[in-house]
């Protein structure tokens, strides 16, 4: 299975987080500008093939705390239950797994 690894270390904004993720996972140019650069349009790319899919996979995010900034730590919650709705969702067939540090 393919990995990617979101390292959060320099990210300063949201914007900066969904450039990482596009970057990463090399969504080319045109699809790149139908991907809605939001946690809706993260979660239709990672479950449902969505702009932004990063096929099969395994997406690891380090340096998370960094996203705890935004939203008053909401977006982080958001990306943290996306990864518990995944295993759920591929719980047989591990497709597509997001990975976060251990998390109280």
């Amino acid at each position: 299975m393919k990995k990617y690894v979101l390292d959060c270390s320099n990210i300063a904004t949201e914007d900066d987080f969904w450039s990482l993720y596009l970057k990463t996972i090399a969504v080319d140019s045109d699809e790149a500008g139908f991907f809605g650069r939001n946690l809706s349009a993260f979660w239709d790319a990672v479950s449902a093939g969505g702009p932004g899919w990063p096929g099969w996979c395994e997406i690891e995010v380090v340096n998370a705390e960094k996203l705890m900034q935004f939203k008053d730590g909401a977006f982080y919650v958001s990306l943290c239950k996306f990864s518990d709705r995944l295993d759920q969702l591929y719980k047989d067939e591990r497709r597509i797994k997001l990975l976060f540090p251990k998390r109280d």
